[in-house]
Parts: C-alpha cells; sequence; structure tokens
C-alpha cells in the first residue's frame, strides 16, 4: 500500500532502533527518505514543513539533546497513556546512549498538563516514562529528591479521570541509600497499579513494576563497563547494593522487571560464574529477570564492539539463561498443570531442533528450566538447586556508604 502511494509521499523514519536501518543498508530498499536519529524537537518542524511543501529533504538527520523549554506539550493521547517526566541519565554506562546524556526534569505543571490531555480522550492509564524514576528533579550528584517525587506522584494520582499509575525504568542504588523513597511512593506506585499477584501483600494484591539494569553480578566486568550504576556505593559492593536493593523493593510490593546482559566484551568464565552466584542468592525474590544478549548500539562507547550470539553461548551462559526463565515460570505460572505439560515437552525440543540448532551445551541447562531432578543435573551444572548449597551472597543487615574523600567517583558524561 505503501509503495503505491510513494510517487507523492516523503517516508520520514525515526526513533529508538533507527540507526539500524543505515547500518543494514536498508534506506533505499524501503524507499526511505529520511532517517532521524536522536531526539528531534529542534529539527522535526522545519523537516516536516519541508517535506510537506515538496522541497528536497537531507537522507539523514542527528538529533541531539535538546533544551528543556524545546520540549513542547503533548496534543493528543499516546499509546498506554505515556507521559514523560525526565530524559538522560548521567550515570555513564558504556553500553548504553541514554547513560551518557545528563538528566534533566519536564517541570511538574507540563506532566500535570500532558496527564490531563491524555484522561480528556479517554485514558484512565498513565505511564510515566523515565530513563531513571529517581533522577526526577535530582540534587546533587544523583541525589533522590524524595518530595519532589512525592509530589509529582500525588499530583499525578488527584488528576480526575486517572485509575492507574505505571512505572518505567530506574535504578537500585536509591533504594538501597533511602529506603523510605520506596515507601513514600508506594501508595501511588502499589495501589494504583494495573499489576497483581498473589505474592503481594498489599490488600488487593497489587505490586508495583519497573525495569531496573543489574546486568552482570562480575564486580570485574561492572567496574569496566558500568560503575556509576551503584554510586554512592563502591563497584566492589554491586551485589550487596542488588540484594539490599530487592529485599527493600519486595518489602514494599515492588516487584521489578530487570535485566542482565549475556556475552559483555571480554567476558570469561569466572565473570559468569559470578553472575550465576548472584542469580542464585536472588532465587526467592519476588521479581522478573529477563537474560539479554550484548548488542553493541550506536553513540555509545561499546559501539565498536563484537554482538554476542546465542549459538556461541557457553555451558555457563547457557546455564545462566534457563535459571532466569526457570525463575520466572515458578514465579508468575498459573496452573501446576501447564507447568507439567510445558516440562515434559522439553526434552521433546531439545533432541528433536535444540541440538541441531545450538549444541549440547544447552541440554543440562535446558532441562533444568523442565524442572528435571536435581540429583540428575547437580553435577553437570554450576548451581546446586538441591539444596544442599548455601549461596555466596546473602542479604546484608546494612551496605554502608563509603567515604570518597570530599568528590564521588562519577562516570565522565557526554553532554
Amino acid at each position: 500500500m505503501l509503495r503505491r502511494h510513494k510517487h507523492h509521499l516523503k517516508l520520514i523514519v525515526g526513533g529508538p532502533g533507527s540507526w539500524q536501518i543505515e547500518h543494514k543498508n536498508l534506506q533505499d530498499e524501503w524507499q526511505i527518505d529520511c532517517i532521524v536519529d536522536g531526539e528531534a524537537e529542534d529539527l522535526v518542524r522545519p523537516l516536516f514543513q519541508a517535506a510537506a511543501a515538496g522541497a528536497d529533504i537531507p537522507r539523514k538527520l542527528e538529533g541531539h539533546s535538546p533544551e528543556l523549554e524545546s520540549i513542547p506539550p503533548i496534543r493528543h493521547r499516546s499509546t498506554f497513556g505515556v507521559v514523560e517526566i525526565t530524559r538522560g541519565c548521567g550515570r555513564g554506562c558504556q553500553f548504553c546512549s541514554v547513560a551518557l546524556r545528563s538528566g534533566k526534569s519536564i517541570p511538574l505543571e507540563q506532566i500535570v498538563e500532558n496527564v490531563r490531555t491524555q484522561v480528556a480522550e479517554g485514558a484512565d492509564s498513565i505511564m510515566l516514562t523515565t530513563e531513571d524514576l529517581f533522577l526526577y528533579e535530582q540534587g546533587p550528584r544523583f541525589q533522590t529528591n524524595v518530595p519532589a517525587l512525592k509530589r509529582l506522584f500525588e499530583s499525578v494520582a488527584a488528576v480526575n479521570g486517572v485509575e492507574y499509575v505505571g512505572l518505567t525504568h530506574g535504578t537500585i542504588a536509591p533504594a538501597v541509600v533511602n529506603p523510605a523513597v520506596i515507601e513514600e511512593l508506594s501508595p501511588v506506585a502499589v495501589g494504583m497499579s494495573v499489576n497483581r499477584h498473589e505474592a503481594s501483600t498489599h490488600p488487593d494484591k497489587r505490586y508495583a513494576m519497573m525495569f531496573v539494569g543489574l546486568e552482570t553480578g562480575s564486580v570485574r566486568l561492572f567496574k569496566q563497563f558500568m560503575k556509576g550504576k551503584s554510586y554512592p556505593f563502591r563497584p566492589e559492593q554491586w551485589p550487596d547494593v542488588v540484594l539490599k536493593g530487592m529485599e527493600t523493593m519486595n518489602r514494599h510490593n515492588w516487584f521489578p522487571m530487570c535485566t542482565f546482559i549475556l556475552g559483555l566484551p571480554g567476558e570469561r568464565p569466572e565473570d559468569t560464574r559470578e553472575s550465576l552466584d548472584l542469580l542464585f542468592a536472588l532465587k526467592d525474590a519476588k521479581w522478573c529477570v529477563i537474560p539479554t544478549l550484548f548488542v553493541p548500539l550506536e553513540d555509545t562507547r561499546l559501539e565498536k564492539k563484537k554482538s554476542a550470539r546465542v549459538v556461541e553461548l557457553t555451558d555457563l551462559q547457557w546455564e545462566f539463561f534457563f535459571t532466569c526463565w526457570r525463575y520466572n515460570l515458578d514465579f508468575f505460572r498459573k496452573s501446576a498443570r501447564v507447568q507439567w505439560k510445558y516440562n515434559l515437552g522439553i526434552p521433546f525440543y531439545y533432541y528433536l531442533l535444540g541440538r541441531r540448532l545450538f549444541g549440547d551445551v544447552m541440554k543440562y541447562p535446558l532441562l533444568r528450566l523442565g524442572h528435571f531432578p536435581e540429583r540428575w543435573l547437580r553435577r553437570r551444572l554450576y548451581l546446586d538447586f538441591s539444596g544442599r548449597a548455601a549461596p555466596r551472597y546473602r542479604v546484608p543487615h546494612h551496605v554502608h556508604i563509603p567515604e570518597h574523600g570530599g568528590r564521588p567517583e562519577l562516570p565522565i558524561l557526554e553532554v
């Protein structure tokens, strides 16, 4: 249909991931006139005007982080009632372009007006969109502004017509630095959440869900690629920060959706084992854990590195991958009968297809996903789920914030 009308149209493509079109040399094949890479407020209006007038437009435009005043209010309802509250992060993770841009917060008045716009066109759910919730109106050196966050949540919840409030992304360290922030936000974050689970202690079984990047249990890789994620704690404290932060969130019915990255550049077997040790210590947590493969994104410090490939995963990486999904199935399954049918199908998948595609390194990790008896598996896998082995890590009573001699170890920003 689009090709039929292409002779009188200008096709402009943007948004996250648009850079992949150029990398795959698909721009001409897909008849795209212009690719917009990056934030677009400063350039999209004249671009659209030129396209509507039939004028020539560039094949590619690169947008940069605009001034706060350049971010306009929304005009109509968006998908899922998305309302932006911050942009940027500044923690400096080398695999993420957003983390290399300092954070800015949308004014509260504009946020509330955007919520009203959503509600006026029928939305009853609002999704507060941010790269890091706890950086809203942040203080110096990533200090969480609890009063500002509480005021934001209460203001959004007070808009007539709003029934549900959802969250997107956040880091885990602020929940350890100041656990009160989780408690202060829970009346809205949990009480107005659309999510429910039997493990919740909320009267209506509600829980707050937020994406949290944990990425690795390896202190070596953490220190090399993402040390700002743990600030004000040191990289060596990362396992303790994760465990204490998870305990704090779970206690207040926040069940986060967490990501880990397999195949970070230079990952060694001992790094994967450290991630498995942390994963094992989290086996009773209330969460969802998503294992992802490393992909070098454009405009990051790791953009020239090699991608991780599923066909090259080691036995330890397969164990990590399938242990994650074992956790998720155990926590979110609704029916034991359905689970058993799924378990019985796993060996059929392995012998009919999985072994041919990925080799025999996935065999025993896959069987653990299928809940095969541990007496058959524990000698073949790194982790021992038989109950005989204690976790390497335990939830600490307290995580000490170290002294930094007056200046913190902050990441270098590219603003």
